[in-house]
């Protein structure tokens, strides 16, 4: 887990404007035309994943650095039990989070044709395994800016509510710059190469005014995104956490949406959908597809 720093905040980066084309995986994705020869951290879409990443049951053998999530540590047992994975057969393909017995909140470019729900364990095995296959996504989702970042699943079968499977805390309010908050999942521990942690991995992070955010990503900040990190650290989500949750003070803040190439340069923070502007959105597509 990375530590804070005595910085007043992000400073912006001098990076290239356009996506370099990578053999590993997973390749980026070039940055809207619009923004190419602007100088900005790109190409911030790193965490965009629609396709499986590596298989969920391989433990992370090679990895003796301590990068974990990128700088987290092994999320305590039962400390994050609304966390849930969307796997694409038995490989990870994002995360998300237990709204209720049937619902799952995760990031729109998660969606696939069907979901295996994985949950109640911080390992990949175990817990519960539920099938989905209807989603829906926020109706102003944007491919191109990434706007509405947000997806319902309905399970095809009911969640069995424990000490370890849990219905998340939605928000009542959007909480100020400055708040601590913790992001986890089951996403690649180094970057640009890939290396998957055993088990569910947190980290602390800090709410960014959207002020300083601009700094470094300029206008491909939306109104409804949100920025979280820790000044000077590498700590932050990476590939595979998409669509899984950032927590603060108990409630859902944030929906992992995407961040720069690779992760954990710092003083580049993660970019969250801001959940707290979409509840009523939530509220009224489960109520209408119950």
């Amino acid at each position: 887990m990375g530590s804070g720093s005595k910085t007043t905040g992000f400073q912006p980066e001098r990076i290239l404007p356009n996506c370099r084309t990578r053999k590993e995986t997973p390749p980026c994705l070039a940055a809207p035309e619009r923004l190419r020869g602007v100088t900005m951290t790109t190409p911030l879409v790193i965490l965009l994943l629609t396709f499986a990443l590596g298989s969920v049951a391989q433990e992370d053998q090679g990895n003796k650095s301590g990068e974990k999530i990128i700088d987290g540590v092994p999320c305590p047992r039962g400390s994050q039990p609304w966390q849930v994975a969307l796997l694409k057969g038995s490989q990870l393909h994002c995360g998300g989070v237990l709204l209720n017995e049937q619902w799952v909140l995760t990031a729109a470019h998660c969606k696939m044709n069907e979901y295996n729900v994985h949950m109640g364990s911080v390992r990949l095995v175990g817990g519960q395994k539920i099938k989905a296959t209807r989603s829906f996504r926020h109706p102003g989702y944007s491919t191109q800016t990434h706007a509405n970042d947000l997806m319902l699943v309905k399970l095809n079968g009911r969640a069995k509510l424990s000490s370890s499977v849990k219905k998340v805390n939605l928000p009542s309010h959007c909480d100020p710059p400055g708040t601590m908050c913790t992001v986890s999942g089951w996403g690649t521990t180094t970057s640009p190469d890939v290396t998957f942690p055993g088990q569910l991995m947190c980290t602390d992070v800090k709410l960014i005014s959207p002020q300083d955010c601009r700094k470094v990503y300029k206008d491909l900040l939306g109104d409804s995104m949100l920025c979280a990190g820790i000044p000077n650290s590498r700590t932050n989500a990476c590939n595979g956490d998409s669509g899984g949750p950032l927590m603060c003070k108990g409630t859902l803040q944030g929906v992992v949406s995407w961040g720069s190439f690779p992760c954990g340069q710092p003083n580049d923070p993660g970019v969250y959908t801001q959940v707290c502007k979409y509840v009523n959105w939530i509220k009224e597509t489960m109520r209408r597809y119950r």
